[in-house]
C-alpha cells in the first residue's frame, strides 16, 4: 500500500508541475496501434475531433517502473530538443 501511495504522490507531483499533462479518454478519437514495448502499446489518435494527431501510450502495469521511464523518456526527448 505504501509503495501505491508514493507512486500516487509521484504522478500527482509531475502533474501539478506540468511535466506530465493528463487528459481524459473522450478527448481522443480515431484510435489506431503503431507500435508497442516492453511497457505497453503505442496509439496514434485524433485530438478532440481535430486533423491533429497525437502519440498515445497504454501501459501494462502502471508501477513506479513504467513512471520513472516515463519521466526519464520525457526528461530525456526535452534536452534532445532544446539542445537542437
Amino acid at each position: 500500500m505504501e509503495t501505491s501511495k508514493n507512486l500516487n504522490e509521484f504522478i500527482e507531483k509531475y502533474i501539478s508541475s506540468n511535466n506530465i499533462k493528463y487528459f481524459e479518454y473522450n478527448h481522443f478519437s480515431n484510435f489506431q496501434k503503431i507500435g508497442s514495448g516492453s511497457f505497453g502499446k503505442v496509439y496514434r489518435a485524433n485530438w478532440k475531433n481535430s486533423k491533429q494527431y497525437l502519440a498515445l501510450k497504454s501501459f501494462h502495469n502502471f508501477n513506479n517502473a513504467t513512471v520513472k521511464e516515463i519521466v526519464h523518456e520525457v526528461i530525456t526527448k526535452y534536452i534532445s530538443v532544446c539542445l537542437l
